[in-house]
C-alpha cells in the first residue's frame, strides 16, 4: 500500500487557493418594460447547465451576484405566469459585468387552464450516461425491477446462466442509489426480480464510467435510483398492481415523506407476489469420453418443467438533517428480503447416436428453495467548506447477506441397459451462505484557479462470504453425506483505493483528466479440500474525457478508461450445483480478474439525437464454458479463455411524428472478435450483430396517453455461445383521473416471443436449447398521491453516496 499512500500525499500538495473573482450584476423586466420584482435568477455554469448561484430580484427587478469565479455562464430567470428566460453565454472575467436586461413574456391564457402534455421520454440520453425514466414509463409500472431492465437499450438477460449483459458484454456491475449489492449474477437476478418497478425512479446505464467509479466492470454500470420525494410538508404515494400471464402477479408500493427545511424523513416499502414457470428443453450431442471406441457420442435430449412461487419485499428508510446551510448528516437503512420456490419434472433420454435406441431414460422430480436477505446501513455526511474550500462528503456502510439455499432431486429410471449404471435415487444440496461487507469512503472537490476543479477521494471496503455446500444421496429416503462433493468454502477480499482527477475548460473544450489506484489482496479458502488461494496485487487505472463543442448545435465527447473484473465470489467456489443428474455448475477457485481498455467517442445533438462508437480490448477474458463429462453428464464453469475484442456503434434520436406522437428509436450494432483456447483448440469466433428498440409515446387528450414499446435482435455469438432472431412488443394505456389519481394498463411480450434460444457448437459437440417463461402479462394499475406535492424544498442534497460504485457482479 505504500505506493498508494503517497499517491495520495502528492494529491494532497495539489491543492491550490481559487483566485478570479467578480461581481454580476442586471435586471428583470416584463413584457411592458416594468420591473418584475421577486423573480427567481439562478446563474448557471454554461458548460453543463449546472447551477452555480441563485437569488431573487428586488423591488426594481434588480438582481446582483457576488464573488463569480472567472469562467463562461448562462443567467434563467423564472417567475410565476411568465415563461422562462436565458441570457447569452457570459464571459466573465476579473471586471464586473453587466447582464443585458431580461424581459419575460407573460403565458397567455390563465395558469389554472395550463396543461401540460410534455414529459421526459422513456430513454433519454446524456453526456456520460443513458437514463431510462422508469417512472414515467407506463408498460414499466407493475412490473418487477428485472422485467424494466431488460426493455432498455443494450441491455440482454441471459435466464438461462443468470447473468446481465450490456452491449453484448459480461461483467455488468449492479448498484442501487448508487450503493453495491456485493452478489453473484444470481443473486443480483433474484434480488432485481423480486423487486417492484414502481420503487424505481430511474435506471441509468453508464458504459464508461471516470476514475472516481470503481475501476471493476468492464462493460459499465447500471444504476438503479429508487423514488425519493423531496417535497416540504408531509405526502406520499401508493400503488397497487394486479394482473396475469398463466400464473397471477400482485404488486403494491407505498412511499411516504415528510420534510422541514432541516429535517427530511423518507421510506418506501414494495411488495412483489406471483407465479411463473420456467421451460427448457435441450438437445445435445457429445463425445463419450469414458468409451473405449473413440467414435461413440452420446445424443441426449433433455427437458424441465418448473413452476415458481415469488415473494419479494424491499424497503427503505431514513432521514437527512441539515444543522446548518453548510452541513448535513443524513442516515439510511435498506433492506430487501427474497423467497423463490420451484417444483416440477426433468426428463432425460441418451442414445448411443442418431436414431439409435434408448439406452438410458430418467424421470426426475426437482425441488428448488432460495430464502435471502440482503441489509445495508449507511451513513454519510456532506459538508460545504464555501466557495474557495470546496465541499467534503463521507460515507460508512455496514451490510449482510443472507441466503439459505436447497436444491431436491428426486430420480427414476425409466430404461436402462446393462451395460450403464443408472443414477442416484435421491440428491439432496443445501448451501447456507453470507456475505458480509465494511465499507468507508471520502470524497473531496474544490475549485482551482481559472475555472479548473479538483476531485480526489479514498476507499476501503472489506468483503467476507460463507458458502458451507453440503450434499447428501442414496436411495429414497436413505440419503447419506457426500463427503467428497460437500464443500465448505470462505472467501475474503479487501480492496482500499485511491483517486484524483481535474476538470477545467482548455480552450473550447472540457477536459476530465482521472487516475485510480486499488490494492487487491483476496484469499479464497476451501475448507473441505484444504486448498487456498491467495492474490495480492496494485493496479492504476487512468481515464479521460474531453466534450468540445463542434457548432451551436453539435458537441463531440471522447472518452477512454481501463477497468478491472473481478470474479464473483460464487464463481470462485469449487463447490458444485446440480441442475439434474446430468448436468452440475462448478466455480474455479482459479479464476483470474479480466482487464479492459475501453474507449468511446459520441456526436451529440440540441435535439437530441446522438450516436456514438465505443471500442474494447479485453485480456484474460472470463468466459462460461461447458464439458463433456463421464460420457452422458456435463458441467458449466468459468475460465480465463484467452482475449476478446468489441466494437459498438449506437444510435439514438428522437421524432414527432405528428401532433401527440413521439418515437424515440435506438440502435445497437456491435462487432466481436474473440480468440481462444477451448479444450485444447485455439478458436478465433468473430460475431456482428444489432439491436433495435422502438418506444412510443401518444398523447390522445382527455388525460389519456399511450404506449408502444419493442425491440428486436439479430442472430448472435458470445464465446461460445449463440443465438438467433429474438424480440418482443409491450403496450400500455393510462388515464390521469386527476393530478393525485392514475389507472393504467398494460401488456408485456404480446406475442409471448420472448425466448432465449441459446446454442453451442464447437469441434466435439453441439447443443441446442429453447427456454420459455412466463413473459406475456396483462397489468391494471392504480397510483393515488396523497398530502402537500407542491411545496419544494429550499434546495436538494446531492450526496457523495449516491455517486459512490462498487462492484457487484
Amino acid at each position: 500500500m505504500k505506493s498508494a499512500q503517497w499517491t495520495f500525499a502528492i494529491i494532497i500538495l495539489l491543492f491550490s487557493q481559487a483566485s478570479g473573482q467578480t461581481t454580476l450584476t442586471g435586471a428583470i423586466r416584463d413584457g411592458a418594460g416594468k420591473p418584475l420584482p421577486y423573480a427567481s435568477v439562478a446563474l448557471l455554469n454554461a458548460r453543463d447547465s449546472s447551477t452555480a448561484k441563485g437569488t431573487a430580484s428586488d423591488q426594481q427587478g434588480a438582481y446582483a451576484f457576488e464573488n463569480v469565479r472567472i469562467g463562461q455562464y448562462i443567467v434563467r430567470a423564472t417567475a410565476v405566469g411568465y415563461q422562462k428566460m436565458h441570457s447569452m453565454i457570459l464571459d466573465v472575467s476579473n471586471t464586473p459585468t453587466h447582464v443585458p436586461t431580461l424581459a419575460l413574456s407573460e403565458i397567455t391564457g390563465k395558469l389554472a387552464e395550463v396543461q401540460v402534455t410534455a414529459k421526459k421520454p422513456f430513454v433519454e440520453q446524456q453526456l456520460d450516461r443513458m437514463v431510462i425514466n422508469v417512472a414515467n414509463s407506463i408498460v414499466g409500472s407493475g412490473s418487477t425491477a428485472l422485467e424494466v431492465l431488460e426493455k432498455s437499450p443494450g441491455v440482454t438477460v441471459d435466464y438461462q446462466n443468470e447473468r446481465l449483459q450490456l452491449r453484448g458484454k459480461d461483467g455488468v456491475i449492479v448498484q442501487i442509489d448508487g450503493k453495491q449489492t456485493y452478489l453473484s449474477a444470481q443473486d443480483v437476478i433474484a434480488l432485481l426480480r423480486s423487486m417492484s418497478s414502481d420503487n424505481i425512479e430511474k435506471i441509468e446505464l453508464i458504459t464508461n464510467p471516470s476514475a472516481k467509479y470503481d475501476a471493476a466492470g468492464n462493460s459499465g454500470i447500471i444504476n438503479i435510483r429508487l423514488k425519493k420525494n423531496n417535497s416540504v410538508g408531509t405526502n406520499g404515494s401508493v400503488s397497487v398492481a394486479g394482473g396475469t400471464g398463466q400464473y397471477d402477479r400482485e404488486r403494491g408500493s407505498l412511499q411516504l415523506n415528510h420534510r422541514t427545511p432541516k429535517l427530511n424523513l423518507f421510506g418506501n416499502y414494495s411488495l412483489n407476489r406471483g407465479g411463473n414457470y420456467w421451460d427448457f428443453k435441450l438437445d445435445r450431442n457429445q463425445p463419450d469420453p469414458s468409451a473405449t471406441d473413440p467414435a461413440r457420442r452420446n445424443v441426449v435430449s433433455q427437458y424441465t418443467h418448473l413452476i415458481f412461487r415469488d415473494l419479494g419485499q424491499n424497503t427503505k428508510a431514513g432521514l437527512d438533517f441539515s444543522p446548518s446551510k453548510t452541513t448535513t448528516i443524513g442516515v439510511v437503512w435498506t433492506g430487501f428480503w427474497s423467497d423463490h420456490h420451484e417444483h416440477g419434472p426433468a426428463g432425460a433420454s441418451f442414445r448411443r447416436g442418431d436414431g439409435q435406441p434408448v439406452y438410458l431414460q430418467t424421470s426426475t422430480e426437482k425441488t428448488y428453495s432460495t430464502v435471502s436477505q440482503n441489509q445495508i446501513g449507511n451513513l454519510n455526511l456532506q459538508h460545504s467548506f464555501g466557495e474557495k474550500g470546496g465541499q467534503l462528503s463521507a460515507d460508512f456502510d455496514i451490510g449482510h447477506f443472507n441466503r439459505q439455499y436447497s436444491n431436491s432431486l428426486l430420480t427414476e429410471t425409466l430404461i436402462a441397459t446393462s451395460d450403464v449404471n443408472p443414477p442416484t435415487g435421491g440428491l439432496l444440496i443445501t448451501q447456507p451462505s453470507t456475505v458480509d461487507i465494511r465499507t468507508v469512503k471520502a470524497d473531496y472537490s474544490r475549485p482551482l484557479s481559472k475555472g479548473w476543479k479538483l476531485e480526489t477521494g479514498l476507499k476501503s471496503a472489506s468483503v467476507q462470504t460463507d458458502n458451507d455446500l453440503r450434499l447428501s444421496s442414496g436411495p429414497d429416503g436413505v440419503l447419506v453425506p457426500d463427503l467428497t462433493l460437500s464443500n465448505h468454502f470462505q472467501y475474503t477480499e479487501r480492496v482500499n483505493a485511491v483517486y484524483a482527477s481535474v476538470s477545467g475548460k482548455w480552450g473550447n473544450s472540457a477536459v476530465q483528466v482521472g487516475l485510480r489506484t486499488e490494492h487487491t489482496h483476496s484469499e479464497g479458502n476451501s475448507l473441505t479440500l484444504n486448498q487456498v488461494v491467495v492474490r495480492d496485487y496494485l493496479k492504476w487505472f487512468p481515464s479521460v474525457f474531453v466534450s468540445r463543442p463542434l457548432s451551436a448545435n453539435q458537441t463531440f465527447t471522447f472518452s477512454y478508461s481501463y477497468r478491472i473484473d473481478r470474479p464473483n465470489y460464487q464463481n470462485l467456489n469449487p463447490a458444485r450445483g446440480y441442475v439434474d443428474p446430468y448436468a452440475y455448475s462448478q466455480g474455479n477457485a482459479y479464476l483470474k480478474p479480466q482487464f479492459t481498455h475501453a474507449l468511446e467517442g459520441k456526436l451529440s445533438l440540441k435535439n437530441g439525437m446522438f450516436g456514438s462508437l465505443g471500442a474494447n480490448y479485453t485480456t484474460d477474458l472470463m468466459f462460461f464454458t461447458i464439458h463433456a463429462l463421464e460420457g452422458n453428464k456435463t458441467y458449466v464453469t468459468t475460465e480465463n479463455l484467452g482475449s476478446a475484442q468489441g466494437y459498438t456503434l449506437t444510435l439514438s434520436w428522437p421524432l414527432t411524428v405528428v401532433k401527440g406522437w413521439q418515437l424515440q428509436t435506438n440502435v445497437l450494432g456491435y462487432y466481436n472478435r474473440f480468440e481462444y483456447d477451448y479444450e485444447g483448440t485455439v478458436l478465433q469466433v468473430q460475431n456482428l450483430a444489432g439491436r433495435l428498440n422502438g418506444n412510443n409515446a401518444f398523447t390522445l387528450g382527455h388525460g389519456w396517453t399511450a404506449e408502444l414499446n419493442g425491440w428486436v435482435s439479430t442472430p448472435a455469438v458470445n464465446g461460445i455461445w449463440q443465438s438467433p432472431w429474438l424480440g418482443a412488443m409491450d403496450t400500455g394505456i393510462q388515464k390521469t383521473v386527476s393530478s393525485s389519481l392514475k389507472l393504467k394498463f398494460s401488456v408485456q411480450d404480446v406475442f409471448h416471443t420472448n425466448r432465449f434460444r441459446p446454442s453451442v457448437e464447437t469441434a466435439n459437440g453441439q447443443q441446442a436449447g429453447v427456454l420459455t417463461f412466463d413473459t406475456r402479462i396483462a397489468l391494471l394499475n392504480l397510483t393515488y398521491s396523497f398530502g402537500n406535492q407542491k411545496l419544494k424544498g429550499e434546495r436538494q442534497r446531492r450526496t457523495g453516496s449516491d455517486d459512490e460504485t462498487r462492484r457487484a457482479n
